[in-house]
């Protein structure tokens, strides 16, 4: 048996052995979902973005709201 056909048979054993006695996925809840999230802004990372930049930008960053 060659070496890479000795690679295939062990990686195929192993995620057998895995699939069966792998850790299971974690149910997350929206207070695990919030903790995770972080808000990003230029002010507080200390970067500065000079006029131009935020003209070409800045339809991005205005969001659409219900109603508005």
């Amino acid at each position: 048996m060659s070496t890479g056909t000795k690679k295939h048979v062990l990686s195929y054993i192993a995620s057998g052995l895995l699939s069966i006695f792998g850790a299971r996925c974690i149910k997350h809840t929206n207070e695990d979902l919030k903790k995770a999230d972080f808000k990003t802004s230029t002010q507080r990372l200390g970067v500065r973005f000079s006029e131009k930049i935020r003209d070409i930008f800045r339809f991005r960053w205005l969001r659409k709201k219900d109603g508005f």
